[in-house]
């Protein structure tokens, strides 16, 4: 998915709690966002260049040679050719001539090729959503006669689902065994490798699926007067039962997306822009939420330079 920017939001609701959570350090290396570099041009501007990267939680940098990677003319967009699983974990993109699918697993370093799904030469790439665990690959595009295809690869057996014309692959649960789908008008809610609808809703809200297969999150922010107000919609698709809880951000933050873990946890992920020495600093961090008593516990932070172009964030 690609990295959004929403307007900006503020609000004092409750108090801020930025304690490291224990053990952090011992925590397996995640993938924070992917991306490209990007190259001084002869008149002074810069333009997207090298291969696709990973940049880690731990520091490190990975390169991906051989990924396949399309960009708009003097843009830094990357077209649908890499995907980051929502928990970091994972990553999926084509590589090589053939342009097999690969899952590269932040964990171990390593990567897994599946070589019965290729680069579908028959669409022009547009999205890609991994789920949790890296089995299901959503993958977006147009044809020929520009209609927009939606398929979903299985990772494991190498199956691929084709989604009803106008849908689109939307988010899956953390444990991977629902998927979410819709279009303008309905949400639908999957059940992987079968592929068999559990549910279908006319009205919704676009969110994170949560571990219970039903209950998607989304951030949402409201302004009256001078006052912004941020909080966290929840919502059950299968008794339409909705929660609001606030959340206080800084000044400058704007809430991009929330997740929520097997465990039943509930993150949110900020964007904050700052200007140093003309260069541009994009500050991410992710917050753990407590539901009960509405405080955010930093969990992770990290600083994306203008340098980095087209970049796809874990969410």
């Amino acid at each position: 998915m690609l990295s959004r920017v929403a307007s900006a939001a503020v609000l004092a609701a409750v108090p801020f709690m930025t304690t490291p959570q224990a053990g952090a350090a011992a925590a397996p290396p995640v993938i924070r966002y992917a991306g490209l570099g990007s190259c001084l041009q002869a008149d002074g501007g810069r333009h997207p260049c090298g291969p696709l990267k990973l940049w880690l939680s731990n520091g490190r940098v990975v390169a991906l040679p051989y990924a396949r990677r399309t960009v708009a003319p003097d843009e830094y967009t990357v077209a649908g050719v890499i995907a980051v699983s929502q928990d970091g974990a994972q990553a999926a993109y084509f590589a090589g001539k053939d342009g097999v699918l690969t899952i590269w697993e932040a964990a171990t370093g390593r990567a897994r090729e599946v070589p019965t799904v290729t680069w579908p030469d028959d669409l022009r790439m547009d999205a890609l959503t991994l789920s949790p665990g890296g089995r299901f690959l959503g993958m977006r595009g147009v044809d020929a006669s520009e209609r927009e295809v939606n398929r979903v690869a299985d990772t494991t057996t190498g199956k691929v689902f084709t989604l009803p014309r106008g849908y689109q692959t939307w988010d899956f649960s953390p444990d991977g065994k629902r998927m979410m789908a819709g279009d303008n008008r309905r949400a639908v809610l999957y059940a992987t490798g079968t592929w068999s609808v559990k549910l279908r809703r006319s009205v919704y809200m676009r969110g994170d699926l949560g571990p219970d297969g039903v209950t998607v999150a989304a951030p949402k922010w409201t302004k009256t007067g001078g006052s912004v107000k941020n909080v966290v919609l929840t919502r059950n698709l299968a008794t339409a039962k909705r929660t609001s809880i606030p959340i206080r951000l800084r000044k400058g933050e704007t809430a991009l997306t929330a997740r929520w873990d097997r465990a039943g946890h509930l993150d949110v992920l900020t964007r904050s822009d700052r200007h140093v020495n003309g260069d541009l600093r994009r500050t991410h961090t992710w917050y753990r939420v407590n539901r009960s008593t509405h405080q955010l516990r930093r969990i992770d932070s990290f600083v994306i330079p203008s340098s980095v172009g087209g970049y796809v964030l874990a969410e």
